[in-house]
């Protein structure tokens, strides 16, 4: 999409719509420095779940992964079903967009999956075996495929993916579904429950029992089945991380995984029985197909890095479930349980791993509501019509929604390899320098040099910048790449600032006489001055040769903020220490 050459003829209202496409479609025409980073993804299922419009289809979520992305990322997605017999609408074939659409995949196929193809995996799970006709090659072929897993030679090519970084995302739903698929890769396996558990006489993860994980919320007259589908989504309760930033003052922050552009997500999709993610008891295991480590010792030596729960869902008590044509369930008893588990990978050496409780948050029947007439719409007189279009329906419902694709751009971003987290850090500086209100604040003087800019100015340049980032990728991707370009060189100004750190920092932190976010704002700020005077105009050419520089450049901001930062800190508490000992030459005299 280029701008036309009648675009002065146009109508004013032709003309803001084409700047409305422009800056969805192709933002680098109005801005740019706008560039993203390529991230490329597969996209896997099996059985009834497909990537189309239908009820058990994902077609909303594949299109919020690649219309609701950010300016530095974009997505590449490939999309694949391990049945042979499903129809091209079920894997997208010839939608814009889509990359690849494969059908009887497996991934010991090199055509269709090599350790190095994609960046990241994501698998949503629905069947507990594969010998049907259903599944042509591995049907076709049992010795070399298992019934209820995939193939030792599938396991050992996605480890590699993983050990060389690779991202991987895994669901299922209740009970033993999506066990085939997922519940024998490395780390998946012991993140999340892939088959019934029994505790108490009661399964934790069944359909129809009062310990099953419904998170409907009631919305019309009634607990309902088609509840799942209104414009009410369940609560969540994220983990909250704690970042001390001095003495006297922390903050803190849920998982990146739930932080948007717009503050914490504490909302996702409902459903009557969903799966549980869980923390593994055994870190020491062994991966049986190729002998690795399940879960290694961080980079550099210490404890082994776990998988941790980041968020908790809740049932309420006596939801029933009611279905037209299925009935009701046993009530609910109240209890909460794991929705969702994370695995810093990257601090192992291997890739981030996520687990979801369910793959009913991605489905379209939980998100823009439930096919009319079909089977799963059980409206009767009364039912609230919002089930037909889901979160669609109201403001508050677009909302929830919009917290809930940013749940699913996040997973993207988190569990992408560390070269594209460092491409990600890289672009951010180019929000953080071109922004309009950042080129107001550094544009003053080009000319001038850093040592005659204000220790002020540049702590307030530093914030803008941080908060373009912020507004753009989350808060917490804002502090992230704080810490990204910090802890390589000053690594003991950073770690306790680290709210989601591998090996957790004791309680209390070390005495911290500054605080320490203002002085690396001031650092950031020198940092986008260095670049803006670098490179005033953003231009193809300049942005070519800032690729090349920009480490070099960015580093000098860097150390003439913390160094200028540093000495005026250290000016001032000699100071304050001279005003105490005043004061106590003043009470002697008395």
């Amino acid at each position: 999409m280029n701008i036309p050459n009648n675009l002065l003829k146009l109508p004013l209202p032709e003309q803001l719509r084409l700047r409305r496409d422009l800056l969805r479609n192709k933002p680098e025409v109005l801005f740019p420095w706008v560039r993203s980073c390529t991230v490329k993804v597969l996209m896997v299922t099996d059985g009834n779940l497909d990537f189309g419009i239908g009820d058990f289809g994902m077609s909303t979520f594949v299109s919020a992964m690649l219309s609701e992305t950010r300016s530095y990322v974009r997505f590449d997605i490939s999309l694949a079903h391990l049945r042979s017999d499903v129809p091209d609408s079920s894997v997208m074939v010839g939608a814009t967009g889509i990359t690849e659409s494969i059908k009887d995949f497996r991934f010991d196929n090199p055509a269709h999956f090599t350790d190095s193809k994609y960046d990241e995996v994501w698998m949503f799970g629905f069947e507990e075996n594969f010998w049907s006709s259903s599944y042509a090659t591995r049907n076709g072929n049992q010795v070399a495929y298992p019934n209820a897993r995939l193939s030792d030679a599938e396991l050992v090519t996605l480890n590699a993916h993983m050990r060389r970084g690779g991202g991987v995302f895994a669901t299922g739903d209740h009970g033993a579904l999506g066990l085939a698929l997922c519940g024998s890769v490395n780390r998946v396996r012991s993140m999340r429950y892939w088959a019934t558990q029994i505790v108490a006489g009661q399964d934790e993860v069944g359909m129809n029992n009062a310990r099953r994980n419904d998170t409907n919320q009631l919305g019309d007259p009634g607990s309902q089945f088609s509840d799942q589908s209104d414009d009410i989504p369940q609560p969540i309760q994220p983990k909250l991380y704690s970042s001390w930033v001095h003495v006297f003052r922390r903050e803190r922050y849920p998982h990146p995984l739930l932080c948007g552009p717009n503050g914490r997500i504490t909302v996702m999709p409902d459903h009557p029985h969903e799966g549980e993610c869980i923390e593994p008891s055994d870190l020491t295991a062994t991966f049986a197909p190729d002998g690795s480590e399940e879960y290694p010792a961080a980079v550099g030596g210490g404890p082994r890095v776990a998988p941790e729960i980041i968020a908790h869902s809740q049932v309420l008590a006596g939801s029933r479930g009611y279905h037209v044509r299925l009935g009701s369930k046993v009530p609910t008893e109240a209890h909460t349980f794991g929705g969702i588990c994370a695995y810093n990978g990257h601090a192992a050496g291997v890739g981030r791993v996520v687990c979801d409780s369910t793959w009913h948050h991605f489905v379209n029947v939980n998100l823009i509501g439930v096919v009319e007439g079909a089977f799963f719409d059980d409206l009767v007189p009364g039912n609230s019509l919002t089930k037909h279009n889901g979160f669609l329906s109201t403001p508050s419902g677009l909302a929830a929604f919009a917290q809930i694709k940013d749940y699913f751009v996040n997973i993207g971003v988190w569990i992408a390899p560390p070269a594209k987290h460092t491409c990600f850090n890289n672009r951010f500086w180019f929000e953080a320098v071109y922004r309009d209100r950042v080129v107001e604040a550094s544009m003053f003087r080009v000319e001038a040099p850093l040592e005659k800019i204000s220790l002020e100015l540049l702590h307030h340049i530093g914030t803008s910048a941080r908060d373009v980032i912020g507004r753009m990728a989350g808060q917490c991707a804002s502090l992230e790449w704080v810490l990204d370009w910090f802890r390589p060189r000053w690594p003991e100004l950073v770690d306790s600032l680290d709210p989601w750190p591998p090996i957790p920092i004791p309680d209390p932190p070390p005495f911290l006489p500054i605080d320490r976010l203002k002085l690396f704002d001031t650092a950031i700020g020198a940092a986008v001055v260095s670049i803006r005077q670098q490179f005033p105009y953003p231009s193809k050419e300049a942005f070519k040769e800032l690729d090349e520089k920009l480490g070099k450049v960015i580093e000098k901001g860097l150390e003439h903020g913390l160094q200028r930062g540093l000495r005026q800190i250290s000016s001032d508490l000699g100071a304050f220490r001279k005003a105490l000992e005043a004061g106590a030459e003043r009470s002697k005299l008395k």
